[in-house]
């Protein structure tokens, strides 16, 4: 949401999180300021020009089908996310732009099963890399290109 719309107010992030996920009032008052929190560090690490934004996944002692698929969840939310904030077409982004979407669908909908071959793991690390580079290249894009009105089209 953040990507799509750098002025998302976090209270709006917040109660979005908590209506998808059902949790109850008792949840909601302990968790308010932990989302809060996370809502504030991601829009600092996107915004911040050292490229220090990360994709938030598991730590490389688990499995390689476990990060994988951490990363495809990442992916597909990531586009919900995108929705969520307004974006309804890609139709006039640039064309690495549209690519980056497609391949984000595509990846959010992967194959986990793997050997975890130093191949694989390698090819794993490169994918990050690649959504890393690609969400900032979003970010870039919304917030330079895109006008408000635009993201309704």
């Amino acid at each position: 949401m953040i990507v799509v719309n750098n002025d998302v107010d976090v209270e709006e992030w917040v109660e979005l999180i908590l209506e998808d996920y059902c949790f109850d009032s008792s949840d909601k008052n302990k968790l308010i300021p932990v989302l809060s929190a996370l809502f504030d560090f991601a829009k600092d690490k996107i915004n911040a020009d050292n490229f220090t934004f990360s994709v938030l996944l598991p730590s490389d002692d688990n499995d390689l089908s476990y990060r994988l698929e951490a990363l495809s969840t990442w992916c597909g939310s990531f586009l919900t996310g995108m929705a969520f904030a307004g974006l309804k077409s890609d139709k006039n982004m640039h064309d690495d732009v549209h690519e980056f979407i497609v391949d984000l669908e595509k990846i959010s909908k992967v194959d986990y099963d793997t050997e975890g071959s130093q191949g694989e793991e390698a090819d794993f690390v490169e994918l990050i890399e690649y959504v890393k580079a690609g969400t900032i290249l979003l970010f870039e894009e919304f917030k330079v290109d895109l006008e408000p009105s635009e993201l309704s089209h």
